[in-house]
């Protein structure tokens, strides 16, 4: 049996105030640490073999606290490819409506074929056996949702800061 859960990092000052954050490897701030410890006793029971964490520092952070709670040390693996896409000059600003709808014409932004082609080969880097978490950004979870056909439970669009999702992978026609 393989189950994927997946969390999004715990909250920094830069979600707090609305600001694109990408690669900028801002910490949490208390409320993100409280909410880290939150989820990590709400997955306690849940016997976890391995944790695949971005490297920035939120998700990583966020990963051994989730970590730490659990009664057999999971396997904590870094993923360079579960890296937040890059935002380019964006980063550091106020997400605005103008700035989301004209995002891939802004300078310095990730394509979106490399965001691709890095999430898919993370993903298929994953061990297909027991219990995984992905602790990353939202969008890596919205790309896995809107591109690779990952099905969240509960079904939701986004994703909160320390929100648990199951994550399946939908087979497509083209797969069947």
């Amino acid at each position: 049996m393989f189950l994927i859960l997946y969390v999004r990092h715990g909250e920094t000052d830069y979600n707090l105030h609305g600001l694109w954050m990408g690669s900028i490897d801002a910490p949490l701030n208390e409320q993100g640490r409280t909410q880290a410890l939150n989820v990590a006793i709400e997955l306690c029971n849940f016997s976890i073999d391995k944790i695949y964490t971005s490297p920035l520092c939120r998700a990583h952070e966020t990963a051994m606290i989730i970590a730490s709670r659990q009664s057999v040390s999971p396997e904590l693996l870094i993923l360079p490819g579960l890296q937040e896409r890059g935002f380019g000059v964006l980063e550091g600003r106020l997400k605005t409506a103008e700035s989301k709808k004209d995002l891939d014409s802004c300078l310095g932004v990730e394509s979106e074929s490399n965001f691709r082609v890095r999430l898919m080969e993370s993903m298929s880097a994953l061990d297909g056996v027991g219990l995984v978490l992905i602790v990353s950004h939202s969008a890596v979870f919205r790309y896995l949702v809107e591109k690779l056909n990952f099905s969240p439970i509960p079904s939701v669009d986004s994703i909160a800061n320390c929100q648990v999702v199951e994550l399946r992978r939908s087979v497509t026609e083209e797969e069947r």
